[in-house]
């Protein structure tokens, strides 16, 4: 059994405390050159999360499932044509709408979602960063690190959200790569690549000890469906395709 399986509910209320005490006092994070305002209760990125933009394509319509701070929909605006950044969190989603403002992103939406319950339509790249730990919380600004049921209900849903031809891009620990390939081909997608992630610089090293975020040795896994869509199954989504906004 893995460490983090043994993880209990007392242990992870004290943790997400420890957390948010910490960002009110440190409420920002440099990532890839640019400083992220991050508001207490939101998770802070440690693991060089701005990599994904490196699986974006020209073009593409991005979901960033989950958006937290809003990283991953920052680093992919510059060669996504649209972004829908979507997040449980009404909190998170704000502190997103703030950074990309700061950064004079516009082809992104925002949508206050509990997973795919308020997202229409098809993305070409679908980016998740699910929890690690299986352990049930109520509280939106507790489910970042902890959830029972945050992957069963990715891949059940990706084939009503994924384009003829889309990738999703799952950031979770090496340690259960078996554990998340496995339920991938349970649904019927294939693992195309799997990537560590780029080593941290000093700082993001400090940072992870002093959040007791260590450990993890995240890395990319991108999936695929193993069987492809036709692309007739898209049409009907052409017309529905997002009016980009960044909330004032």
């Amino acid at each position: 059994m893995a460490l983090l399986d043994t993880i209990s509910t007392p242990i992870m209320r004290f943790w997400y405390w420890h957390v948010a005490q910490l960002t009110q006092r440190m409420p920002s994070v440099r990532l890839g050159g640019k400083e992220f305002v991050v508001y207490k209760g939101v998770y802070k990125p440690l693991e060089n999360e701005q990599s994904c933009a490196a699986y974006c394509n020209h073009g593409d319509r991005v979901l960033d499932l989950g958006t937290g701070c809003g990283v991953g929909a920052y680093f992919c605006s510059e060669k996504a044509d649209q972004i829908v950044a979507s997040d449980v969190s009404a909190t998170a989603l704000a502190n997103a709408a703030e950074n990309c403002r700061r950064f004079g992103v516009t082809n992104v939406e925002f949508r206050h979602s509990d997973m795919f319950d308020n997202i229409q339509g098809r993305f070409d790249l679908i980016l998740a960063n699910p929890p690690y730990l299986n352990l049930s919380f109520d509280e939106p600004e507790k489910q970042f690190a902890t959830s029972t049921r945050y992957l069963p209900r990715l891949f059940t849903a990706l084939d009503q959200h994924l384009a003829p031809g889309g990738r999703v891009l799952v950031q979770y620990p090496a340690w259960f790569a078996h554990r998340l390939t496995a339920l991938a081909e349970a649904y019927g997608f294939r693992l195309v690549e799997k990537k560590r992630m780029p080593p941290k610089p000093w700082r993001l090293r400090l940072l992870s000890l002093i959040y007791l975020q260590v450990g993890f040795r995240s890395s990319f896994f991108l999936f695929e469906r193993a069987v492809p869509l036709p692309a007739a199954a898209d049409a009907s989504d052409k017309t529905d395709r997002v009016t980009t906004a960044v909330p004032a």
